[in-house]
């Protein structure tokens, strides 16, 4: 059963906005869920879809009156490998596609993200231990986000966009995650936490607000012939500070969400596919000026 004993990890993607003074903002640190088969080195795909609508001024936002509609949709190219057996890497490469909608005129940028490297030592794995009846794995994660992505985009009157529609932050950040996995038989529980440094892009005078994220899940798993299935449900949290730097670009920043999740993850042979389905159930971002709708995720990943 050990390849069945299921990690999460976490990874934070470039958090995304909008080009207006207030606007719809992705402080949810995507993160990479639960894992295919542990112990085990995987590439895969991951579909990713998030919306917001901003309002300038928060009297507005709470009479449901939004200036703006913004969705960002991300497809990352990600991966885990395991050069010795209690050290895992972790990477992501992510590829954008942002789009604003305001005043009948639509903003849109695309174009390769910032990627992450994260590094892992398992401290605690009981997987191997047969007699056990409740199973562990504790993780503990350190990384980096590279500035691989473009950070100076402009609109066609030669103004630079929004820092949040850039499909690259131009700066290098840094990242620690710590992971706790529980089993006993075919019940799981999971439960992560990841806080992220951000720098200077001294290009620009800007700078994200530093972040801190956590989820919590349980899980069950099936096994149904050829196939095993494992459904799973929890709660995601974010919260961030407020942007510094340029005025401009630091109105309706910063906040905090949390979201209910629930999900399935397919199983068969060298391959996984899974679906993420995340609903705000509190937030308060940007002052109050901006708010998040639902969000989904999907996977598809090869086991080796």
């Amino acid at each position: 059963m050990r390849t069945l004993f299921i990690a999460v990890a976490l990874l934070v993607m470039l958090p995304v906005a909008s080009a207006c003074d207030v606007c719809g903002c992705s402080i949810g640190g995507n993160y990479f869920g639960i894992l295919p088969q542990f112990h085990r080195h995987f590439v895969g795909l991951r579909w990713s879809e998030q919306s917001f609508q901003s309002a300038h001024s928060r009297n507005a936002a709470e009479a449901g009156h939004f200036d703006s509609d913004e969705s960002f949709r991300t497809v990352d190219l990600l991966g885990r490998f395991y050069p010795f057996r209690r050290v895992q890497m972790l990477v992501l490469m992510p590829y954008h596609d942002f789009r604003r909608l305001e005043g009948g005129q639509t903003t849109h940028t695309q174009g390769l993200g910032d990627a992450s490297i994260m590094a892992g030592y398992i401290l605690l794995d009981t997987g191997d231990s047969l007699g056990r009846k409740w199973q562990h794995t504790l993780t503990l994660n350190g990384g980096v986000k590279l500035p691989t992505g473009d950070h100076n985009r402009t609109s066609p009157e030669g103004k630079l966009l929004h820092p949040n529609l850039q499909s690259g932050s131009g700066t290098t950040d840094f990242m620690l995650a710590a992971t706790y996995t529980l089993r006993r038989g075919a019940w799981g529980f999971t439960a992560d936490a990841l806080g992220r440094l951000n720098t200077t892009n001294r290009q620009h005078d800007y700078r994200f607000g530093n972040r801190i994220s956590g989820s919590a899940k349980a899980f069950y798993w099936k096994n149904m012939g050829r196939f095993t299935f494992l459904p799973n449900a929890g709660v995601f949290a974010d919260a961030a500070q407020t942007n510094t730097g340029d005025r401009d670009f630091m109105e309706g920043t910063g906040g905090a969400i949390a979201l209910a999740t629930a999900g399935l993850d397919v199983y068969m042979g060298r391959f996984s596919a899974g679906f993420t389905f995340q609903q705000p159930f509190w937030q308060h971002l940007g002052d109050g000026k901006v708010h998040s709708r639902n969000r989904w995720m999907a996977t598809l990943n090869y086991i080796f």
